[in-house]
């Protein structure tokens, strides 16, 4: 399947609550906002009471789970042909972006979509946010990193590398600014 093509499906029924009863799994009291959009929705899995703010794109990939009590807000994207886990209580920002592939560059070819076979090279990965973690509004995450528990992405971050769990990280590229409390509950 192409990464662009959500299917045969008409879009609507990819859309907010209508996507629910196509997704690989959904827990209880879980919320989709009207005009979140979710492709491949086979292989998305929603745990207890997460939710999906309006304008949150979801591209399944080879598998997305988002954890219980997990919130994207408006306008976050999941995208890539990789695997996206996300732990449960993580707050995901507005405009965050999360990605689980990324165009090579190393062998000279070109870095677009649509193109003939071998003019391009993507590297399908992994993005994993632990239990607990904040990422903060207008963030890009690159695949194949683990953002720990705990972790605070600060706003308008570029994460590129493994983060540390209970660290406070900012800036572009991301760094460690300071630590955290561990919850307590």
């Amino acid at each position: 399947m192409d990464i662009n093509d959500c299917g045969n499906l008409p879009g609507f029924e990819l859309m907010g609550e209508n996507v629910k009863d196509k997704l690989k799994k959904y827990g209880k009291e879980v919320r989709i906002h009207p005009l979140a959009k979710i492709c491949k929705p086979e292989v998305v899995e929603l745990g207890d009471f997460s939710r999906l703010g309006d304008f949150v794109f979801i591209w399944g990939g080879t598998g997305t789970y988002i954890g219980k009590y997990s919130d994207l807000q408006v306008r976050s994207l999941i995208w890539g042909g990789g695997e996206t886990i996300i732990g449960d209580y993580v707050s995901v920002g507005v405009g965050s972006i999360l990605l689980s592939a990324a165009y090579s560059h190393k062998e000279g070819l070109r870095m677009v979509d649509h193109v003939p076979e071998g003019h391009n090279k993507v590297l399908i990965g992994k993005l994993v946010i632990e239990n607990d973690a904040y990422i903060g509004a207008s963030c890009t995450l690159m695949p194949n990193i683990t953002i720990g528990a705990g972790a605070i992405i600060g706003a308008s971050s570029f994460v590129n590398r493994d983060i540390e769990p209970w660290s406070i990280n900012v800036g572009i590229p991301c760094k460690k600014v300071g630590v955290r409390p561990k919850v307590v509950l």
